[in-house]
């Protein structure tokens, strides 16, 4: 993003009384934030949403030095600025009623296309709920999803730590400024998320602390980077709620792991299945739900199926990959002899990753 764009932007967001949405009206009559700086107060005050006082307020704005402070901050803690227009901004956020117009962005896990999954939860969380999330967050994101939390105590936490054990990419949305980490001990957590090619995403300025009322504009951000959102364990009053209610306004599915009736982490999940979300029975479940949503299902599908395999089959699968092969040429590339090749064949069709055709020619699913 244009450095000047950038300083506009922050600058706008920094007017009193302004706020994303008026400057999303703002541009959409004015094209740009210089042409806006550039308005008079008629031709302001002519945009919905835009009053006399928020009109002023963008005038008589002289604390100009702050965009480039924000800058440069950002520059020494190596974090990109992203803004709406920007050819990286995530497609999935874009489409949310009210996308944020600026991202700061720590990492290089963030892209305009990529299969992603939310899971939220009570910073409480049972012995249940966190067998639970380990075995939702490693099975899919071995499936290839990214996993996408809000880095608080309890389900948060373990989402990431078990995506990144198993190898996955998570994104973490922060309720503050990329310039803190909160809760303070998952310090070590938000450096790793990074240094293994996922990222922390906030639309919130640098030096802005985490307050209350900036995480229900945080959840609607993990719901809409996401496919769907999976509530693991949640109070009938929580942050998790807020994000599945934000994943039901924005058109996503939401999944709700059920659980005992007498359990408080429960009260929330239950009420989202009496109401029509998904019970979660595992996540072969989920992904066959998510299929038709994906921008790469057939290669999430087969990374899928190509987490059960042995070795062997895995390098059956790769001679398998676009045309039928006769199973005398298949022995040759692969180096198997034919009797343990067709009993190794036959495993996978079981499996469902390989199909056989006509004349002993085989294809991968």
């Amino acid at each position: 993003m244009n450095q000047k764009i950038s300083v506009d932007y922050l600058n706008l967001l920094n007017v009193s009384g302004v706020g994303p949405q008026r400057v999303r009206s703002l541009l959409s009559r004015f094209k740009t934030p210089e042409n806006i700086w550039a308005a008079s107060l008629s031709d302001l005050c002519s945009v919905d949403g835009i009053n006399r006082s928020s009109a002023q307020a963008i005038l008589d704005y002289s604390n100009f030095d702050y965009g480039l402070r924000q800058i440069e901050i950002a520059d020494k803690l190596n974090i990109r600025i992203i803004s709406y227009s920007d050819e990286t901004y995530p497609l999935l956020l874009k489409r949310i009623y009210d996308p944020p117009l600026l991202l700061f962005v720590k990492g290089n896990g963030l892209a305009a296309k990529q299969d992603c999954l939310g899971i939220v939860g009570t910073r409480l969380v049972s012995d249940y709920g966190k067998r639970i999330t380990k075995e939702l967050a490693g099975t899919l994101s071995k499936y290839g999803l990214i996993i996408v939390s809000g880095l608080a105590r309890g389900v948060d936490t373990i989402a990431h730590k078990e995506t990144l054990s198993v190898g996955g990419k998570t994104l973490a949305v922060l309720g503050c400024g990329l310039d803190r980490v909160y809760p303070a001990e998952n310090k070590k957590l938000f450096d790793e998320i990074v240094e293994k090619d996922g990222a922390l995403l906030s639309e919130f300025p640098f030096g802005t602390k985490p307050e209350a009322g900036n995480f229900p504009q945080r959840n609607r951000i993990i719901s809409g980077l996401s496919h769907a959102t999976i509530v693991v364990e949640a109070g009938d009053k929580s942050g998790a709620m807020l994000t599945a209610m934000n994943a039901i306004d924005q058109n996503r599915e939401v999944f709700a792991v059920p659980g005992r009736i007498t359990d408080k982490q429960s009260v929330g999940t239950n009420r989202l299945i009496r109401h029509g979300a998904i019970p979660v029975l595992d996540a072969d479940q989920i992904l066959e739900n998510l299929q038709s949503h994906l921008f790469y299902p057939n290669q999430l599908k087969q990374e899928s199926i190509q987490i059960d395999l042995t070795p062997d089959q895995r390098t059956i699968i790769i001679f398998l990959q676009d045309d039928p092969v006769h199973i005398d040429e298949l022995s040759k590339l692969t180096n198997m002899d034919i009797t343990f090749l067709l009993g190794t064949l036959l495993q996978m069709e079981l499996q469902g990753s390989v199909r056989q055709l006509a004349g002993k020619m085989f294809v991968s699913n």
